[in-house]
């Protein structure tokens, strides 16, 4: 089977978005999309769920039909009538995601999370997906001005932040690639701190930086020929920066974790603050060899 894109949807706005970000992209790569639907069952969240006699409040599975064969239809509108299928299942959204995962080419969700509070949500659904999917994984990110979103229509250089790692290598390509499909321009990005103490060293390692970053982009300039490309070594903290260059940029990728991430586990703190407040789609990209 060839790769496809997944896509979950929820009824919200924010997964209106991701669904119409992941039919776009799909357009572009010429890949079919699976639209997935989970809801977990209530019947074990209940403390009268042990009582002989309980029966469960029922679930709106009408509803959730409803709302993925919307969804499905508008994919077929845009891609034709084999190119979409779709899935609703009574599991954990997370969960359905991730299954559907398994022989996806990218997945994508929506979020519009501006808040602690909020990322409980979040925590669930978008943060569970790009710390565990074996592919890409796109999160959507809505604003909060009305006629704007975080859809595929964004103009702007496609942002990536690069340390050097080979989680970052895995997203300087990613990057590439998709500039190379939207016929944007690359912002390569390496963020450091400079010590205070150390001023007058400042300067000189600002240069040797920058030399190493563009030395380092050459064999991707040499792939991608057609694709514009801007290198910049900037100080301070990657995760405020790339959120302060993620106001004007189609999209932010990122690798998965930071050095110090458990394998398989979590999402570097970069990635985290990017899912938080980013005002762009942020593009969490794995290992592809984990």
């Amino acid at each position: 089977m060839s790769k496809y894109i997944v896509v979950g949807v929820d009824g919200s706005p924010e997964s209106l978005l991701a669904l119409h970000w992941a039919v776009d992209t799909a357009e572009q790569r010429d890949r079919p999309v699976r639209v997935v639907r989970g809801y977990p069952s209530d019947f074990g969240q209940w403390p009268a769920a042990a009582m002989a006699g309980y029966v469960p409040p029922p679930m709106p599975v009408d509803a959730f039909q409803e709302e993925l064969d919307e969804a499905v239809r508008y994919a077929r509108d845009r891609l034709g009538e084999s190119a979409a299928s779709g899935l609703l299942t009574v599991i954990d959204p997370a969960q359905a995601i991730l299954t559907e995962a398994d022989g996806a080419e990218l997945v994508v969700v929506g979020s519009r999370s501006r808040s602690r509070m909020a990322a409980a949500v979040l925590g669930s659904v978008a943060t569970a997906v790009a710390s565990k999917a074996p592919c890409p994984v796109v999160v959507v990110r809505g604003v909060d001005e009305p006629g704007q979103d975080g859809g595929a229509s964004r103009s702007g250089p496609i942002v990536v932040g690069t340390d050097g790692s080979p989680d970052s290598e895995d997203a300087l390509s990613f990057g590439f690639e998709e500039a190379a499909r939207s016929g944007r321009s690359v912002e390569v990005v390496y963020c450091w701190n400079p010590q205070v103490d150390f001023a007058e060293t400042i300067a000189s390692t600002d240069d040797l930086l920058e030399g190493w970053l563009v030395e380092h982009l050459k064999p991707y300039q040499a792939k991608f020929p057609t694709v514009p490309v801007h290198a910049a070594v900037v100080e301070g903290r990657p995760a405020v920066r790339l959120i302060e260059l993620s106001a004007k940029a189609s999209m932010v990728v990122v690798g998965s974790r930071g050095r110090g991430g458990v394998k398989g586990l979590l999402l570097g703190s970069v990635s985290q603050s990017l899912l938080l407040q980013a005002d762009a789609p942020v593009a969490i990209v794995r290992r592809q060899d984990e």
